[in-house]
């Protein structure tokens, strides 16, 4: 018996132990023989490592798993992963969004701090100024996410990622065509979803590493702490749910108290969604962001998590933005999108050479990265 890093994980290899999250719960049981989906399964719900049966790897500290996948993901092929995103990292447009959105964060930074430490009224028109901003100056649509993929410099991640959430959020309500007050309402909620983080202790909320079992229950209370931090604010009530509910999942499988789709209040399922695809595509210290079309295919693998109606709106919109863009395949050749496929749309039709492959019907290549 022998671990083995998730990204190193094989179809074929079978499991000598069963496989949980750090929260308890079981993803895949001992002996399950792996294959593509399974593989898929254990990244989405962050599985670094795990033991397998009669292969003679590599065994490695659990500190230093989450630091060294991601170090090992990014040397595979550090030019293209990093093509797409360094070409827009030096246009104008996105050093007039980078200011903005720096100004932003620290606006946010001192508002949160002022309501937590000192018990300050929240002035909404204030908080939300910033965002309304941005997205009023930049087309609400994927080339916002995509530029948010490369604000970098910051050590703590919480502002940064409550105003990312606020974004995401404000722009799929948008998609959605909600009412003006909906949409401000939601990016209310994303800018303070995570407010209770600032009652965990930082070495666990900036920790690299997989945190412990303890440090992950530890985590898992914020959506509390947040709520009781606005309970007594003179806000939207639905604002106080997304602090509450962000981590509640739609097949009962979240936290803090594992409501059901129909339980959860509409605007939080869309803040929980902004949630995941910032966590998932942005940079840490730690770990580059993913591929939106990994993304993309995560999420297609646990849609019954999720509000199917915002979630198909969204992953059509990302997937249909980047047509006629250049990407690399997981065989190393290079081509460009020229179809996404509405059933499976994280796999599109991409025109190599003269040659059109259909990444649907093909088990074994995927878009690895963007060009």
């Amino acid at each position: 018996m022998k671990r083995v890093l998730t990204i190193k994980a094989k179809a074929g290899q079978v499991t000598a132990k069963d496989v949980y999250t750090d929260n308890g719960q079981l993803v895949i049981k001992q002996g399950t023989v792996l294959d593509k989906e399974i593989i898929d399964r254990l990244k989405y719900y962050a599985i670094f490592d795990f033991f397998i049966k009669d292969e003679d790897l590599v065994s490695y500290e659990q500190d230093d798993l989450e630091r060294m996948i991601f170090a090992e993901q990014r040397e595979e092929n550090p030019e293209e992963d990093d093509a797409y995103y360094n070409r827009l990292h030096q246009t104008k447009r996105f050093k007039e969004f980078e200011n903005m959105f720096h100004e932003s964060v620290q606006k946010v930074q001192a508002y949160i701090n002022d309501i937590v430490l000192k018990n300050c009224p929240i002035n909404v028109d204030e908080m939300l100024n910033d965002v309304r901003k941005i997205t009023s100056e930049f087309q609400p649509n994927v080339s916002v996410f995509d530029m948010i993929h490369c604000i970098e410099g910051y050590d703590d991640m919480t502002y940064v990622h409550s105003v990312n959430v606020a974004l995401i959020s404000r722009i799929i309500a948008m998609w959605m065509n909600l009412s003006k007050e909906d949409v401000d309402a939601i990016t209310l909620g994303g800018l303070l979803h995570d407010i209770g983080k600032v009652m965990i202790p930082n070495e666990i909320i900036t920790k690299p590493a997989r945190l412990t079992v303890t440090e992950y229950a530890i985590v898992q209370t914020h959506p509390i702490h947040g709520f009781n931090i606005l309970r007594n604010q003179r806000i939207d009530e639905r604002v106080k749910q997304c602090a509450l509910q962000h981590h509640e999942r739609c097949d009962g499988k979240g936290y803090p108290y594992n409501k059901t789709y129909k339980e959860i209040e509409p605007l939080a399922r869309i803040v929980s969604i902004a949630d995941v695809y910032d966590a998932m595509t942005s940079n840490r210290v730690y770990r580059a962001g993913m591929c939106p079309f990994d993304v993309i295919e995560l999420f297609e693998g646990n849609i019954d998590a999720y509000d199917p109606e915002v979630l198909l709106t969204v992953l059509e919109k990302i997937a249909n933005s980047y047509i006629n863009n250049k990407v690399v395949l997981s065989d190393d050749t290079e081509g460009k999108i020229i179809m996404i496929n509405k059933n499976k749309l994280s796999r599109p039709v991409v025109r190599v050479g003269l040659d059109y492959i259909d990444l649907s019907k093909l088990k074994d290549i995927k878009i690895v990265s963007l060009k």
